[in-house]
């Protein structure tokens, strides 16, 4: 009989070859499992679905107004309210639009983040 067939050390080699192997391909495909990564609104929101769909739908109309008050409040006036009225954009689209926009970018930051630090369970 061949020696190396019963030889520990060689087969401790293989063993983390075939581990490393397995990790390399797991890393692959660990992008996808996060893709395919199901979420349900109702398990961060304690509410019936008919209620939930209409605070989600309000939700959808208010906060990103608000955002977009703020954003141009804050930032584009610089919190001066004599520069804020000096703008004179007194659309609800033009508001909504700019917050729209701003919580897409940071929820865009906070999916990146967390296909960062992805660990399959």
């Amino acid at each position: 009989m061949n020696s190396l067939t019963h030889d520990p050390y060689l087969n401790t080699v293989k063993r983390s070859l075939e581990d490393k192997r397995y990790k390399e391909k797991y890393e692959k495909h660990k992008i996808d499992k996060f893709l395919k990564k199901k979420i349900n609104i109702t398990d961060y929101i304690n509410l019936s679905e008919g209620m939930a769909t209409v605070i989600l739908f309000i939700s959808f109309l208010i906060i990103p107004y608000i955002i977009g008050i703020g954003f141009i409040f804050f930032i584009i006036a610089q919190a001066n309210l004599d520069a804020f009225r000096g703008i004179n954009i007194n659309e609800y689209s033009v508001f909504w639009a700019i917050g729209y926009e701003v919580i897409a970018s940071i929820l865009l930051l906070l999916i990146v983040k967390s296909a960062i630090r992805f660990k399959r369970l």
